[in-house]
């Protein structure tokens, strides 16, 4: 496999069709190179389809290149605990990929957004991410403007990006003076009163997409953030207990509201319990919660806070035996495993094997609401998934999708009995040997484990349903003190 993504091929196939306006675009069936995993901005916006300049399935480019590199990734990485990192704070800034304006931009989203402050500082990765374009689409901010202030951005940055629901005081809606700590300017929780001033303070932020501005005037079409003094309501508000001067300058209610939300109690608090039940558990102990809580805010002025934090979590995670710390692995980690330990020479170019990863859990950038995918054993392993986990297994160890042979009978004697070939791959795939993993199989098959197998296919047939077992769908995530540091 190509380690360096921009030399990977990538078969993009669709049919002729016609633009709008009935001008005819041809079929394409040819492999392209990952060209857009480092676009700029600018480059990125014509992918948007703005002025139709180029055929509507080549707009889907830049999100199947992500998918595709977040895949390469996933087997290339040294360290399993460093992207599921990085995969946290993915889902937890969800954007829905599939919608046009936001697929477009995604390998920048993930380069200087994602990956970018994933070991940085929290404030910061708020910032980058409320003034990407991937985010002003998303969440509507984009169209917020004085008079017509969109709710919806401001609504999840307190929902879900910082304080969480939990935080969320329903009952008093307007009466911020009735939250507990109000009087004393350390409220406890959010009403929705300061959902609606927060809309305000970020009124004027958005994309210079050729929008219309009034005077005759448009924005530029580059897909850049820009502020625009003339769309922002300047008026005094109120969020959080803490009053906010009118006119205050460009850009400052909006930030304000940033700083507050990633210095309250209640986002440390609802980001370490995720982040634990991420990292380490499906269910976190308050105590550990609590000391990484306190990391959190001991250095939220740090620039390298989250890797801080990362070095803290992974250190509270070393103290708990494997058995404690079991997690389900995620469709691309679970391909990743089994490419891994039969050492499979793959080849991702026909890209079929993106779908069947897309249906054994949720697609990355492809969760629809702003929540992003649930956590936890019971949920990726249901009913609707399991089915399509051990597909994505068998379909890489017999070459389903053209992503490559590998050999079942290396290291082993001419001819092999099935017990030894079953014996040669338990240790590569779980870690130790697991001969009643094995005997359970072979008598599942009709077989004493003791007749030879010669037929290639068989073979890796047999060592695709060893790989479907329980235990290979579970790992716990090793602990990486360097996570963030490599270049």
């Amino acid at each position: 496999m190509n380690s360096d993504f921009n030399q990977v091929l990538l078969r993009e196939r669709y049919p002729a069709g016609k633009f709008k306006d009935g001008k005819d675009y041809p079929a394409v069936d040819e492999l392209k190179p990952l060209s857009l995993l480092n676009a700029s901005i600018s480059t990125l916006f014509q992918y948007t389809g703005k002025d139709e300049l180029m055929p509507p399935p080549e707009r889907s480019r830049p999100r199947k290149e992500v998918q595709a590199a977040a895949l390469l990734n996933a087997i290339q990485s040294k360290s399993y605990w460093e992207e599921e990192w990085v995969g946290f704070w993915r889902d937890h800034f969800s954007v829905y990929g599939y919608e046009q304006n936001v697929g477009a931009f995604l390998p920048h989203w993930e380069n200087e957004v994602i990956r970018k402050n994933a070991f940085g500082n929290f404030r910061q990765f708020l910032e980058a991410s409320a003034t990407h374009p991937c985010m002003l689409y998303y969440l509507n901010n984009k169209s917020s403007r004085a008079g017509s202030a969109n709710e919806n951005y401001a609504r999840e940055l307190f929902e879900l990006h910082t304080l969480g629901r939990d935080a969320y005081l329903n009952n008093l809606y307007a009466q911020w003076r009735e939250v507990p700590g109000a009087l004393q300017g350390k409220p406890k929780g959010y009403i929705d009163q300061d959902v609606y001033e927060a809309a305000r303070a970020f009124t004027g932020w958005t994309v210079e997409d050729g929008t219309g501005i009034g005077g005759g005037q448009s924005l530029p079409k580059t897909g850049q953030f820009i502020y625009l003094e003339s769309w922002h309501d300047n008026y005094q508000k109120r969020i959080l207990a803490t009053e906010f001067e009118p006119y205050s300058g460009p850009m400052k209610d909006g930030k304000k509201v940033l700083d507050l939300c990633a210095s309250h109690p209640a986002t440390a608090h609802h980001l370490m319990r995720k982040l634990i039940k991420r990292m380490i558990n499906d269910e976190p102990s308050e105590k550990m919660i609590q000391s990484a809580q306190a990391v959190f805010i001991d250095h939220r002025n740090s620039p390298n806070q989250l890797s801080i934090l990362s070095k803290h979590v992974a250190k509270l995670a070393s103290t708990i035996p494997e058995q404690g710390r079991q997690k389900v692995r995620k469709p691309m980690r679970l391909a990743a495993a089994f490419i891994n330990a039969v050492n499979l020479p793959f080849d991702i170019s026909e890209g079929k094997i993106m779908g069947q990863v897309e249906s054994a859990g949720p697609a990355l950038y492809g969760w629809v609401s702003p929540e992003g995918p649930p956590d936890g054993l019971q949920w990726n392993l249901s009913a609707a998934y399991l089915r399509q986990r051990m597909n994505l297994i068998q379909g890489l160890s017999e070459n389903w999708w053209g992503t490559g042979e590998w050999n079942p009978f290396s290291d082993l004697p001419p001819g092999p009995t099935y017990s030894q070939l079953l014996s040669r791959w338990e240790k590569p795939l779980f870690g130790r040997p697991r001969p009643e993993l094995s005997e359970a199989l072979t008598c599942s098959q009709g077989l004493t484990g003791f007749e030879r197998v010669s037929d290639i296919k068989v073979a890796r047939k047999m060592v695709g349903y060893l790989a479907c077992s329980p235990s290979f769908q579970t790992e716990a995530i090793e602990p990486d003190f360097s996570a963030g540091e490599r270049a």
